[in-house]
């Protein structure tokens, strides 16, 4: 054998497997941990290259039992493993002996006999770190399940960097039938906190989609609890994705009781078709941060001859807070009846633009760019698309709220005031 194949021939050999992107995508899917995992994102790109994969989570009911899309790349961490001439305590050491997941080793390590009662007062675990002893002298150790916290342990500290939206393209698998936007109709899913379950298949919400809850006692995120209550007879469409989905009776869930508020709002739109006839472009923006909120309202016809207008809602990040190449912002559009005085549709989608060009987009420097400020991104992903012919305008602005980043969502509501 290999002298080389040790612990860091076998990280190697996890890391650049598909398989570790796929469970690392997955678990950044979840996104809303337990205790305080409430999404809060102040700077943009978060989802795909800053959010916090805190996997010592999945240890925290049932430690013995990997998750089932973890199941494949463990059985093939395991094989690699046993080909390997690993140091077992050097691989517990690795793992446990760490601020973030020692936690990790306290539920999964069973204490031999001899030290069940001292584990049951104070953690075993901190004596054998703080002693600096052999893992193997205190522990019945089980190499598989030491696997599968190696996994885990590497998802946490070796978290993928995704590097736009056409990379979640290549690698997604959209569930068929799906409409030209990659949206499928899922009017009889049953909805839950991290995802929902149609045809005996668990999806997990788009990496995209604020889990977030409104209320303590919400068992379903604050978006779909609004079309929920206030829309009904809705056609609803969700992106679905088979690479974050697994058969209903394998899905986990952590999310917990943590919850943001969201403020009420206002709006009259009132004679809107006197006010606008062409274009019209509404900005505002945050004096002390400078990010910006822009509303688009654009006149238009349906093809039964009727006056509608399309109104669109895009977050402008403070380019000094943009840290990569490209910037990812929220947008929601939707169409806006004036003689009934009710949208009949809403979307939410993620644009992209290039650093440069949204730099220019967001100077709204027309005369020295060429780049107005509702110039469209250079990607435009679409997340969920909502149709009704009874939507009012107060469940819009607080799906619009809902769905915007938190420096924004004051912004917008200061838009009525």
């Amino acid at each position: 054998m290999d002298d080389n194949r040790d612990l860091s021939y076998l990280i190697d050999r996890i890391v650049s497997s598909n398989l570790f992107r796929e469970a690392n995508y997955y678990f950044r899917s979840m996104k809303k941990q337990p205790h305080g995992g409430v999404a809060r994102i102040f700077h943009p790109n978060v989802y795909l290259k800053y959010y916090t994969a805190d996997t010592f989570r999945l240890f925290t009911h049932e430690p013995y039992n990997i998750p089932y899309f973890l199941t494949a790349l463990v059985e093939e961490a395991y094989h690699e493993y046993l080909m390997s001439e690993v140091n077992i305590e050097e691989l517990c050491w690795l793992c446990f002996d760490d601020d973030n997941f020692w936690y990790v080793g306290f539920r999964l390590l069973i204490p031999k006999q001899e030290f069940e009662e001292i584990n049951k007062n104070v953690p075993l675990i901190w004596s054998v770190i703080s002693s600096k002893s052999r893992f193997q002298d205190y522990y019945e150790l089980d190499n598989k399940l030491l696997i599968y916290a190696l996994v885990c342990y590497l998802i946490k500290s070796k978290m993928i960097e995704i590097k736009g939206i056409e990379e979640i393209r290549r690698y997604e698998v959209l569930r068929t039938p799906h409409n030209k936007y990659g949206l499928s109709l899922v009017n009889d899913a049953k909805f839950l906190r991290q995802g929902f379950i149609l045809d005996g298949r668990y999806y997990l919400y788009n990496i995209f989609f604020d889990t977030t809850i409104g209320a303590a006692i919400d068992d379903v995120p604050y978006t779909i609890k609004i079309i929920n209550a206030e829309i009904p007879k809705a056609e609803l469409y969700f992106r679905c994705d088979e690479k974050v989905a697994v058969p209903a009776d394998k899905m986990i869930c952590t999310a917990t009781m943590d919850f943001q508020k969201y403020r009420g709002i206002t709006v009259d739109f009132g004679d809107i078709e006197k006010l606008i006839n062409k274009k019209e472009i509404i900005v505002h923006y945050d004096p002390k941060y400078l990010d910006k909120v822009v509303m688009i309202i654009k006149p238009d016809r349906d093809p039964d001859g009727r006056n509608f207008y399309h109104i669109e809602v895009e977050e402008l990040w403070n380019p000094e807070k943009v840290k990569d190449n490209f910037v990812l912002t929220n947008y929601v559009h939707a169409k806006y009846y004036p003689d009934k005085k009710i949208f009949n549709h809403i979307d939410f989608s993620v644009n992209q633009y290039s650093k440069g060009l949204f730099e220019e987009k967001y100077r709204d420097a027309m005369t020295d760019t060429d780049v107005p400020i509702d110039r469209y991104g250079d990607e435009h992903y679409k997340i969920w698309c909502v149709e009704s012919d009874t939507i009012e305008i107060s469940t819009w602005s607080k799906l619009v709220c809902a769905t915007l980043d938190e420096p924004f969502r004051e912004l917008f509501i200061e838009m009525f005031y």
